[in-house]
């Protein structure tokens, strides 16, 4: 599904040109369960910006889906982003005046209006928040910004999901349920590609890829992935914030 080959990112401040990734070479299968890990600087916020069609590689090529995508027009990684990606982001990145299911409809704006809700519903069901469509974000704790941040991400159905640092802003309780919620969406077909810089969140994926200093250190299955679930039954009962 995805293939990044020798991909380099240098930005230039002034005189002065800053490499953020060093050639960078990953191949993504369908299905997979991928952590990204590695300390703050390293590159992999980077290198995700880039498979989501955010940013381009100053050098190496990127291919999605079997097509090259570094070299397409802007409209057109636009239209890749809306039908094949879906974004989840440590800050939530939801607008506060709307609720819920206002914020999950926004990636659906050209779709007509009862099938949009229809489907922003059907999203928000699927992460667990029916009883909560039409509150707002501040009437909403942190784990349940996320998920539907988690819901947004759905909405259009992508193949790939790309999480940088989803649980960075949560306590270790929510955090495990975001990572059950992810792990469940990954066992139903979707590809997830994990930022983190915490190993004990990156030993959820089925794989982890170590960065640092804009280079892949190292690249290793894991054997036996954490269960988000049993975590979850270890730590007791949840309480309020979750």
């Amino acid at each position: 599904m995805i293939r990044a080959a020798d991909i380099h990112k240098a930005y230039r401040m002034g005189e002065v040109v800053v490499p953020a990734l060093k050639g960078i070479s990953i191949t993504i299968e369908e299905g997979d369960f991928v952590a990204i890990m590695g300390p703050s600087g390293s590159g992999k916020s980077t290198f995700m910006n880039i498979l989501g069609c955010l940013d381009r590689p100053t050098q190496g090529s990127y291919h999605l889906d079997g097509r090259e995508v570094s070299a397409l027009s802007d409209d057109q990684l636009a239209d890749i982003r809306n039908a094949r990606i879906g974004f989840v982001f440590q800050t939530f990145n939801l607008l506060p005046r709307m609720d819920a299911l206002h914020n999950v409809e926004l990636p659906l704006l050209y779709d007509g209006g009862r099938r949009r809700r229809a489907r922003a519903r059907a999203a928000l069901e699927t992460v667990g928040l029916a009883g909560r469509l039409h509150h707002r974000p501040s009437e909403m704790s942190g784990g349940e910004q996320q998920r539907v941040a988690i819901a947004r991400a759905l909405v259009n159905d992508p193949a790939v999901i790309l999480a940088d640092e989803p649980t960075g802003n949560l306590d270790t309780r929510t955090g495990q349920e975001i990572v059950a919620l992810l792990q469940d969406l990954n066992r139903q077909g979707k590809t997830i590609i994990l930022v983190t810089h915490e190993r004990d969140i990156a030993r959820h994926a089925g794989r982890i890829v170590g960065f640092r200093d804009g280079q892949a250190v190292f690249d290793e299955p894991v054997t036996q992935p954490l269960d988000a679930r049993e975590v979850l039954a270890a730590l007791g009962p949840s309480g309020a914030g979750s």
